[in-house]
């Protein structure tokens, strides 16, 4: 476990401020109240307690505690002891008062800065499991397309002569599709680059129309698979999601692409989006032989398994592009799922939340 660092149990913001500044205020108005019944005698001193405790949890470091500590001692001092409003520390047990909300303070301050501590050491190793499993993926995904371009093009340029061109032909065609697996897998690495490294939470999103990102991806799709059709299923109402329309553009575009390139069987690609609550839906599904059920629980986590065992008809691994996507919505503040359909064939879908009031009625949409 890594020392508590001197910047966690010191630092103070305007919010720590802010918070302190609250909560002895609320615990001050209620303590009067029982002090105008006569009812504090007792009750006051925890209330007070009870104040440094919170204001010690809810703030960064220890300085707004032991604040918080005098404060509460010299308020309890001022206008809850006899002789009101006029300071007394002549008390007994004044100093053991003091003492004891310090303490408090203190000691809350370092349980509270060891909470944040193991909390961002279990991030990093977080992200760090998240980086490796990409690389494994990655190390895996590459070598495919690379050993498939390389063994084509050395068959072009030493048979070249003696193939026929309808071989030479589907040698080039090979190394084309390859060239182009590879060029998407770099438009994905470099998605990851436009999400912040703080965990993957931080992304310029602005209120976007999900139909126009739809209709972006589509006219991408067709380009790659201009003989697959998808069905696209778009509902009557207009909504606003705040995104980073390319990181959401590189997600359906990797799902309708995985559906295509590992689904070859199926002869239904459906892209639905609709709105359930306050989120916005997503799904790409086929009736193709879905996914593998042993690598189903991980494919998000991009822990797939190499084994060449999987039930698909495809000849890439999901993995990466599956786990990049997962990261991506997480980042949107939304949660992704794959599964098998009971039917037949599979289904990707994730829900971002909705902009508030976000959804407007198209007028006159709909109308004959």
């Amino acid at each position: 476990m890594k020392k508590i660092k001197l910047s966690d149990v010191f630092e103070i913001h305007i919010r720590d401020i802010l918070v302190t500044v609250l909560i002895l205020a609320a615990v001050s108005g209620i303590c009067y109240l029982f002090h105008l019944n006569g009812e504090g005698e007792t009750v006051i001193p925890m209330m007070f307690l009870m104040a440094v405790f919170l204001v010690t949890r809810f703030t960064n470091g220890v300085l707004c505690g032991i604040a918080a500590s005098v404060l509460s001692a010299l308020i309890v001092n001022l206008v809850f002891t006899y002789p009101f409003f006029e300071f007394n520390f002549a008390l007994s047990g004044y100093p053991l008062a003091i003492t004891c909300m310090v303490s408090v303070s203190v000691i809350t301050s370092m349980l509270t800065a060891r909470i944040k501590q193991t909390e961002r050491v279990k991030a990093l190793a977080e992200k760090e499991k998240m980086r490796s499993n990409l690389l494994r993926a990655i190390s895996h995904d590459v070598r495919t397309p690379l050993t498939s371009i390389i063994g084509a093009s050395s068959a072009v340029l030493e048979n070249g002569k003696r193939l026929s061109e309808e071989n030479n032909a589907r040698l080039i065609g090979s190394i084309n599709e390859e060239a182009c697996h590879l060029l998407r897998m770099v438009e994905n690495l470099l998605s990851i680059t436009r999400i912040n490294d703080s965990g993957g939470t931080k992304i310029n999103k602005t209120p976007e129309i999900p139909e126009e990102v739809i209709d972006a991806t589509l006219r991408k799709f067709r380009q790659s698979f201009p003989n697959r059709k998808v069905h696209a299923s778009i509902p009557d109402d207009v909504m606003l999601l705040p995104m980073d329309a390319i990181l959401i553009e590189q997600v359906l575009l990797n799902l309708l692409e995985n559906a295509a390139t590992h689904s070859k069987c199926a002869t239904e690609i459906n892209l639905d989006l609709k709105r359930k609550g306050d989120f916005a839906v997503f799904s790409v599904s086929d009736n193709g032989v879905g996914f593998d059920p042993a690598a189903l629980p991980n494919i998000l986590s991009g822990e797939v398994n190499y084994s060449g065992n999987a039930p698909t008809d495809g000849k890439r691994n999901m993995g990466i592009g599956l786990s990049l996507c997962s990261t991506i919505i997480k980042a949107h503040g939304g949660k992704m799922k794959a599964e098998n359909l009971k039917n037949g064939g599979a289904a990707v879908s994730f829900m971002l939340p909705l902009e508030e009031n976000g959804k407007v009625k198209a007028e006159n949409k709909g109308k004959q």
